[in-house]
């Protein structure tokens, strides 16, 4: 549980965030907390208890983890649902995944579906709305990225747009649809030519909408390749 989005908390309600040898004053609470979880609304210097407010909550502009994954190597397509919890109903957020290549090139990283993010489903064969968009430069971090529309191609180090057949380059990756009757077009990160190793790819949904009854992600992935990375699921609080 967060501290409470309050002016009336208490001491221990930030203590009780701290579960591994709790601290009993504010000193050993600043020292411990994470830059990460301050609302930046209120985190002010961090010299006083209201500095906590909403400490490991939910606002604007905040990117929550979700999940890590490292999916080693399958020669099919695989469906991937992840059911959000209810602080994030009434929200709408951005669903945005951070891929890390591999060694090496076989471990081009596929996304294809359809793709249900909460209440609205992308069919990529024919979707032609709020463009998806890809960074195109190995970057560590979500706030200093730069995104660009996903476009068609093979190019390295981003993702790319392509259908009816599998990831050009040999030993990686696999032809559409994932399922009978699904999108021939898919998304992936393409880890040849400078595309590996350890390159960070950043994949970002458009602004979709969660509630009680539509609180899923629910995509399908291939992630086949000797040299399979890890990825990270993202979600970006819009409003």
């Amino acid at each position: 549980m967060a501290v409470p989005d309050t002016n009336t908390f208490s001491l221990q309600d930030v203590c009780d965030q701290f579960t591994k040898d709790p601290p009993d004053n504010l000193v050993d609470c600043f020292s411990i907390a994470s830059s990460a979880q301050f609302d930046p609304n209120y985190e002010g210097s961090k010299d006083r208890l209201s500095n906590f407010r909403n400490y490991g909550g939910i606002w604007v502009g905040k990117l929550e983890q979700l999940v890590t994954v490292y999916p080693g190597n399958s020669t099919s397509w695989s469906n991937q649902i992840t059911n959000l919890p209810s602080l994030y109903y009434g929200r709408d957020v951005r669903v945005v995944w951070k891929y890390t290549s591999g060694s090496s090139y076989t471990g081009d990283f596929q996304l294809g579906g359809n793709v249900t993010l909460g209440g609205t489903t992308f069919d990529l064969d024919t979707y032609s709305g709020t463009a998806w968009q890809t960074t195109r430069v190995d970057t560590a971090d979500y706030d200093t990225a730069t995104f660009y529309d996903i476009l068609t191609g093979t190019t390295a180090l981003r993702w790319n747009k392509r259908a009816n057949s599998a990831p050009p380059s040999g030993g990686t990756g696999l032809s559409p649809p994932p399922y009978t009757g699904g999108d021939s077009t898919y998304y992936y990160a393409e880890t040849s030519s400078g595309g590996s190793p350890s390159k960070r790819f950043w994949l970002r949904s458009p602004q979709v909408s969660i509630s009680s009854s539509n609180n899923q992600i629910d995509w399908w992935r291939a992630n086949y390749g000797a040299t399979m990375g890890t990825y990270t699921i993202y979600l970006e609080i819009m409003t």
